[in-house]
């Protein structure tokens, strides 16, 4: 099986360096899919956007390198199945969501922090409005292909473009995502927005 080459940090670097109005950029968002060349691009990348929002994804807990990339993003967007490999480490605490925020605040104490929760919709942090739960409603499953990647898009639009609050913002998330897992493929999810 052939191995498909990820970008190296220098690649990653010089195509975002041309992109033409780099001013216009206001939010970039990585998958933690290769750590180790993030850690290298990211603040070479936050050199050149200064001014721009940017996020993380940890979704797969086992990928090497991957907690490295904590200290980078102004928001980050943990998954469920990162959430719960992180409480297999720490199962005697009584309240393990807050240790969890906290824990992250540790590394990156400026971040804003979402777990996506599945049918339990979405928890958030904030370090200038606390934490809250963004619940979602009972749908029947249809089609859960790209709900996470729903639920960032949605997160993103409503904080970066609609300059909404982390809370409300993830309120529209969990929405999106109910939406699309509710039907199958994405034709009119986003429409009533």
């Amino acid at each position: 099986m052939n191995r498909v080459e990820e970008f190296t940090e220098q690649e990653l670097v010089n195509a975002v360096a041309s992109i033409k109005n780099l001013e216009e950029i206001t939010w970039v968002h990585f998958e933690g899919r290769i750590p180790d060349v993030l850690k290298l691009a990211i603040p070479k990348i936050r050199e050149m956007l200064p001014h721009a929002t940017i996020s993380i994804e940890f979704e797969k807990p086992d990928r090497p390198g991957l907690l490295d990339l904590l200290p980078f993003p102004d928001v980050a967007f943990y998954s469920y199945t990162f959430y719960k490999h992180w409480q297999s480490v720490h199962p005697l605490l009584t309240s393990p969501l807050d240790f969890f925020f906290i824990s992250s605040q540790a590394f990156n104490p400026a971040a804003s922090l979402i777990l996506t929760a599945g049918a339990e919709g979405a928890h958030w942090y904030d370090p200038g409005s606390g934490q809250g739960a963004a619940p979602t409603l009972e749908v029947d499953l249809v089609d859960s292909t790209g709900a996470g990647d729903t639920f960032i898009a949605g997160f993103i639009w409503a904080r970066g473009k609609l300059k909404k609050s982390v809370k409300e913002s993830t309120e529209v998330a969990v929405e999106l995502a109910t939406r699309k897992v509710a039907q199958e493929g994405f034709d009119g999810v986003w429409e009533s927005l």
